[in-house]
Order: structure tokens, then C-alpha cells, then sequence
């Protein structure tokens, strides 16, 4: 019996043993992988970027004169519509497509030689709080007998005119007025330094009257709004 209870010792003390191997393994495993977790894991920052390019869209409406009778001005106008992204805003220039020194804006349709004269050729002021060379409807040359242009006040988004170019109000006596440039020159009438997410809407209106001795016909002519973004 007494070598039979040493025997039995000896087992249970082999097993007790081996357990405690068991969990020596165990637990070096377990930490093994809690390390193996710890050391695979990192972070890094970014930071996203982009750069949004400049875009725009720019619609005009033209209202025509009619029939013009020598020595009752007519009047008709342009709408521009321009929508733009750009940060510092957008400036408009007006040219005559074949306004130049020979030729005028409006020629008779059937004969480019008889034109309708231009009012003296728009110069900006160098800024939009300078006066340019714009007049008043009663100082217009060829005792107003021209075409004439200006960019009206009394409605349209505010940051593009300058009051300082066109008067303060479409008024007569306030209302200045100028010939259109030719296109071989780049003459603004109107500049927004300010960003909008809204359309800048605006309205340009033309002045026209001919003499008695204006030959009868058809006239037309073509002109160029351009809208250019700010740098």
C-alpha cells in the first residue's frame, strides 16, 4: 500500500507539473499576441487638399432700336448676366467688332462705306473712383447725332459700376455717356473686385441719333462683351 501512495505522489506531482507548463505556455502566448497586436498598430495624419479652378458663364440680352426717325434718339439695351466662382470678382469690357478708325459700328447693311457716327471713343479712368472721358447726353459730339453707350445705375448688382464713370444716376442731367471702343483695345465699363456666389446682372444702354442727311436703310453692327475673372 505504501509504495502504491508513492506512486500515486509521484503521478499526481508529474501532472501538477506538466499544468503548470501548460499555463506557462499559455500565458506566453497570450503575451506574445498582445505584444504582436500592440507593436502592429500605428496612425498617421493627412491632410486633404484641392485647388477649385475659376469658372464662369456669361449670357447677354439685346433689345433693339426700331425705326429711327433723324432728330428723336432711340434707345435700346444689353443685358449681361455673368456667374463666377472667382475670388476677386470679374471686370467687362465692351468693344465694336469693327469699329476703327475708317469704319463705325453701324454701317448700312447693303453698303459698309455709309456708317452711323460714333460718340468719341470710351478711355476708362485708371481706376474705377477716376472719371474716364464719358459726357453728359448734351455734350455729345455731332450735336448728338451718334451712337452712344453707358452702363446704367439704377439697377443691376452695384459692385460692378462705377459711378465714377457713368454719373451717379440715369438721370440726364447725371447720366454720362461714351462711344464704344474698337476691338483692337481692351476698354472696361464695369468691374466687380468681390466674390458673389449670386449672378452679377446688369444693364448697358445704348443712345442712338442720326442727322436729316442720313441715308435711309438698314443699319447693324456687331459688338463684343468679354468678361474676364480678376486675378
Amino acid at each position: 500500500m505504501q509504495t502504491q501512495i508513492i506512486k500515486f505522489s509521484k503521478l499526481l506531482e508529474n501532472e501538477v507539473q506538466l499544468a503548470g507548463v501548460s499555463f506557462l505556455i499559455a500565458s506566453l502566448i497570450f503575451v506574445m499576441s498582445f505584444s504582436f497586436i500592440a507593436f502592429g498598430q500605428d496612425s498617421s495624419g493627412e491632410t486633404l487638399t484641392v485647388t477649385v479652378l475659376e469658372a464662369m458663364t456669361f449670357t447677354t440680352d439685346v433689345s433693339g432700336f426700331g425705326d429711327l426717325t433723324p432728330g428723336t434718339p432711340k434707345y435700346a439695351t444689353t443685358t449681361t448676366n455673368v456667374v463666377t466662382n472667382s475670388g476677386s470678382g470679374f471686370n467687362l469690357t465692351l468693344s465694336g467688332d469693327d469699329q476703327g478708325t475708317t469704319d463705325t459700328v453701324m454701317d448700312l447693311t447693303t453698303d459698309d462705306t455709309v456708317g452711323i457716327t460714333d460718340q468719341e471713343e470710351w478711355v476708362a479712368g485708371a481706376a474705377t473712383t477716376t472719371a474716364g472721358n464719358a459726357v453728359l447726353v448734351g455734350a455729345l459730339d455731332n450735336s448728338g447725332d451718334v451712337l452712344a453707350f453707358r452702363m446704367m445705375t439704377a439697377s443691376g448688382t452695384a459692385e460692378v459700376i462705377s459711378t465714377s464713370w457713368w454719373g451717379a444716376d440715369d438721370t440726364a442731367g447725371n447720366a454720362l455717356w461714351a462711344g464704344i471702343a474698337s476691338s483692337t483695345v481692351e476698354r472696361q465699363i464695369g468691374n466687380s473686385s468681390v466674390y458673389s456666389s449670386s449672378a452679377a446682372v446688369n444693364t448697358v444702354q445704348y443712345y442712338l441719333d442720326v442727322p436729316a442727311s442720313q441715308q435711309t436703310g438698314s443699319y447693324d453692327g456687331g459688338v463684343t462683351y468679354t468678361a474676364t475673372a480678376n486675378i
